[in-house]
């Protein structure tokens, strides 16, 4: 950028004026002539000198999506400004929000976009710090060489206030529809990428640029630029998902179905004590089981309704049950999208991927747990009262008539888990159900104990009673909380795999950089921006994030979006 600049008188001192953020520099100047190459005695009084031109432009989204172009909806609503040397302003578009002298906003309209499958409303929302919204598209020139731009998520100075703003305060995300892009994924119904609030500000002291490039080494460039990335995410919708816990639901209709067999005076409970009791009597004596066993307490579905409504998240990933939806935070696993260096290119590869179908598998395994655990703590905790009446008799042998023997007694009030335990007493009260005598001639004619000896016996089987309503319980209920464990780890592990089936593709759909910086090495293919001349600056330009994305059955058809574009310069002398 060399150039004979004449009629600039010099000063004693030339301060530089930088707008926004830029730091303001001092250099000294005195009035010995500077000779370079064909310049005489020229100079530029940075700060003083009025006259020269610069551009500078805010767009905040263009590219081409889902086969739709968004150059011309973005052109139409960039913020671009251009200042003559003749100190005449074009301002791009001529309704944009005039913030003070030579500065200007316009913010994106959204809804100008209608394309299916792309919703961005979420960046229409003010954000404290940023009065105009979150997709904001700023630009200032100044006749004394200076220039700035900036778009989305910056303030009405121009600054990116992506990494100050309060998260709770962040607008919501937009979201690009990938069903187009993927094969067909079954038990899928659709993906979506999520794009947090972006920002970036270009900032350029053309002035002092110029000054260095004619006068001195040429190293400064007067250039700032910054840039932010709030997030990025993929949304995957799983149907089975949402199934979960209705499966997890009919689950526990059939554990109740399964604990109200136990119950009632002819339920597998004292059925169970019956059949115990003959087995511990003589052969020929026979028990009868009357009363009734209850359960109190017990409520099966509210000891599980928040595990079935609340979402499961580890940070990083989140299920949300009701919706369906499974939902990944991609910044966490990728490397940072924040403080790269210029043009740089976030990996998605398989390796950076692979934790998301773990973290789901362990998501869901944990809360499959849960339902079981507190499903077995809310039955253990449950009352069970069985108050039973056993009739113990002996058939009658030739004119001796059958006689019941003994009234046996069986009570106990306490909770499910002491009897699974095997901490739990059972009460067990036996007495001669008649005359003694009259029993026991009977007795010894059918060879059998006394009456005192089998009340001895009866009263002797607490423990044994209690093993056998327990392993009664285990079988029956125990067993059915089983069963639905199995049918939830079942469907886990198809949700797994479906999941997995969308990461697996996924780097094959999208690829990501942050940074971007056209004149910078490792630009992307197609970045183009003006270069400098003798006598103006190059063009400085900076986007946030650019997403290339392909279809997944013809890899060559890539669509682009860029989000976050700012752009200041050129700036030419007077």
């Amino acid at each position: 950028m060399r150039r004979s600049l004449t009629a600039l008188a010099f000063a004693a001192v030339a301060v530089v004026v930088v707008p926004l953020s830029v730091t303001a520099t001092t250099a000294a100047w005195t009035d010995e002539e500077w000779a370079n190459g064909d310049i005489g005695t020229s100079s530029l009084r940075c700060g003083e000198d009025a006259g020269f031109a610069s551009t500078s432009h805010g767009r905040f989204l263009s590219g081409d999506l889902l086969g739709a172009d968004l150059d011309p909806v973005a052109d139409l609503e960039e913020m671009r400004l251009v200042l003559g040397a003749d100190g005449v302003l074009s301002v791009q578009p001529p309704d944009a929000v005039n913030l003070a002298a030579l500065t200007y906003a316009n913010p994106f309209d959204v809804d100008l976009l209608g394309i299916a499958g792309v919703d961005m409303s979420g960046f229409e929302v003010p954000v404290p710090g940023a009065a105009l919204g979150a997709a904001n598209q700023y630009a200032r020139v100044s006749g004394f060489g200076s220039a700035a731009g900036a778009s989305g998520l910056v303030n009405d100075s121009g600054v990116v206030t992506v990494g100050t703003t309060p998260s709770g305060s962040l607008p919501s995300p937009a979201t690009i529809r990938l069903d187009e892009l993927l094969p067909l994924l079954t038990g899928i119904a659709g993906a979506d990428l999520r794009v947090g609030a972006v920002g970036a500000s270009s900032e350029l002291d053309g002035c002092a640029a110029l000054r260095s490039s004619t006068w001195g080494d040429g190293m400064v460039t007067g250039s700032t630029r910054s840039y932010a990335v709030a997030g990025l995410g993929l949304d995957v919708e799983v149907p089975a998902v949402g199934e979960l816990a209705g499966t997890a639901t009919t689950g526990i209709t059939n554990v109740n179905s399964a604990i109200a067999s136990l119950l009632g005076s002819s339920g597998l409970i004292s059925s169970a004590i019956g059949a115990r009791l003959d087995l511990a009597l003589p052969g020929i004596l026979t028990t009868s089981i009357g009363g009734n066993v209850t359960l109190s307490g017990l409520n099966l579905g509210g000891a599980v309704a928040s595990l079935l409504s609340t979402p499961l998240t580890d940070g990083v990933v989140t299920v949300d049950l009701q919706s369906g939806m499974v939902d990944i935070d991609l910044d966490a696993l990728l490397p940072s999208l924040n403080n790269a260096p210029p043009n740089t290119e976030i990996v998605v590869n398989s390796d950076v991927l692979a934790p998301i179908v773990t973290r789901v598998g362990d998501l869901l395994n944990t809360w499959t747990s849960q339902i079981t655990a507190a499903l077995q703590q809310n039955l253990r905790a449950a009352t069970l009262t069985i108050d039973l009446s056993a009739v113990i008799g002996a058939p009658g042998i030739g004119i001796l008539p059958g006689l019941d023997v003994l009234d046996v007694s069986i009570d106990y009030v306490g909770p499910v888990g002491a009897v699974l335990d095997g901490t739990a007493t059972f009460a067990i009260d036996a007495e001669a159900a008649g005359v003694v005598g009259a029993i026991s001639i009977l007795l010894q004619a059918l060879g059998l104990p006394t009456v005192g000896q089998l009340i001895a016996s009866v009263e002797l089987l607490s423990s044994v009673l209690v093993a056998v309503v327990a392993n009664q319980i285990t079988t029956t209920a125990l067993g059915a909380i089983t069963s639905l464990g199995a049918t939830l780890s079942t469907a886990v592990n198809t949700i797994v795999a479906r999941v997995g089936s969308v990461v697996n593709v996924l780097p094959s759909i999208l690829s990501l950089m942050v940074n971007v910086q056209p004149d910078r090495p490792g630009a992307p293919p197609g970045s183009t921006y003006i270069a400098g001349t003798d006598d103006s600056t190059p063009q400085y330009l900076v986007s946030a994030l650019r997403i290339g994305l392909a279809d997944a059955l013809t890899p060559s058809s890539i669509a682009r979006v860029t989000l976050g574009t700012a752009s200041a310069g050129p700036v030419t002398a007077p």
